[in-house]
């Protein structure tokens, strides 16, 4: 018998209407995604990300079409007793503390009042909020405050996360910190959804991406299945003077040394010359590969190779 999927979608739709003109906001979108998969939504603001989450969460209802977790359809309440859900933009009272404000929401999650105080520290654990779950919101960072709302997420112990822009206006330090804990709540084996415009951080994450352009699904697939190979060969070398160094950088798009190596990335056209000169030289090459597009490549080669759409239909 097969698993029920976490998150299924069939056509669904929303669309918009205002001064009698009709704005589809998300197309046709069919989603099927698997128990314990963490899967990126990307698309550019405007795409459909947050309709398409506010959807499967029934805070708006679809134009057409239908969504389910976990095999409930998402216009049941019950569909939402294994879902947590971090907005993008969290607003909590800035009077209360982390933990006071946890156990307000573990009783609205229906967790038994003897589990209560646990729960809560085990979020707290789990969101990494645990050291400053003593200080008023008010009080705390913009990456404290996405951990706090985090660890609200995680308070009833769901199995499905839906995160909309978790890493949003985060720091460089702030955001590898989110992605350590959403790495580790991915080997405690929860489903994640999350819509993200750091993409470097999906890809190192996530099991597979859907991108949504205008309210469309362009693709959804592992980030191997949706990079491809580039024109660019990355090569590392060994016992490489000075001399020769300079050389390479004038024929390398870039060269980086680090200790006894450099790196160099050059194109097609002139790596069997960098690898000529290198071998003339006496070098030793430790190494050779092709290069693949990042996930940050593949989305606006997908995106600006999308065939023009409107998003507006005629008004009913």
């Amino acid at each position: 018998m097969r698993a029920p999927w976490a998150i299924r979608t069939e056509e669904l739709t929303k669309v918009y209407t205002a001064h009698k003109q009709a704005y589809t906001a998300v197309h046709g979108l069919n989603l099927h995604i698997a128990d314990g998969e963490t899967v990126g939504f990307l698309g550019a603001n405007g795409a459909g990300k947050t309709t398409t989450i506010k959807m499967l969460l029934h805070f708006i209802t679809p134009t057409r079409g239908r969504a389910w977790l976990y095999d409930i359809p998402c216009s049941e309440p019950r569909a939402r007793q294994a879902v947590g859900y971090m907005p993008e933009q969290p607003y909590f009272p800035r009077y209360l503390t982390p933990r006071e404000l946890l156990h307000a929401h573990a009783v609205l999650a229906g967790v038994p009042s003897r589990e209560v105080k646990h729960r809560v520290e085990v979020a707290l654990d789990l969101a990494r909020a645990e050291g400053f779950a003593h200080r008023p919101i008010g009080k705390l960072s913009k990456g404290m405050t996405q951990r706090v709302a985090l660890a609200q997420a995680l308070v009833g112990n769901p199995q499905l996360l839906i995160l909309d822009e978790p890493a949003s206006g985060l720091d460089p330090v702030s955001r590898v910190e989110m992605r350590n804990v959403l790495q580790a709540l991915k080997e405690h084996g929860k489903t994640i959804f999350l819509s993200s415009h750091h993409l470097s951080e999906v890809e190192r994450i996530c099991d597979r991406v859907a991108i949504i352009h205008q309210g469309r699904l362009l693709a959804l697939g592992t980030p191997d299945e949706l990079t491809r190979q580039t024109d660019r060969y990355v090569l590392v070398a060994e016992r490489v003077t000075p001399g020769v160094e300079r050389m390479v950088r004038s024929l390398c798009a870039s060269t980086q040394r680090d200790g006894t190596q450099i790196t160099a990335v050059t194109d097609g056209v002139r790596v069997y010359e960098v690898l000529a000169l290198l071998r003339e030289a006496g070098a030793t090459l430790v190494s050779v590969a092709q290069q693949r597009e990042t996930l940050e490549e593949a989305f606006l080669r997908i995106v600006q190779n999308a065939p023009a759409c409107t998003p507006v239909e005629k008004a009913a």
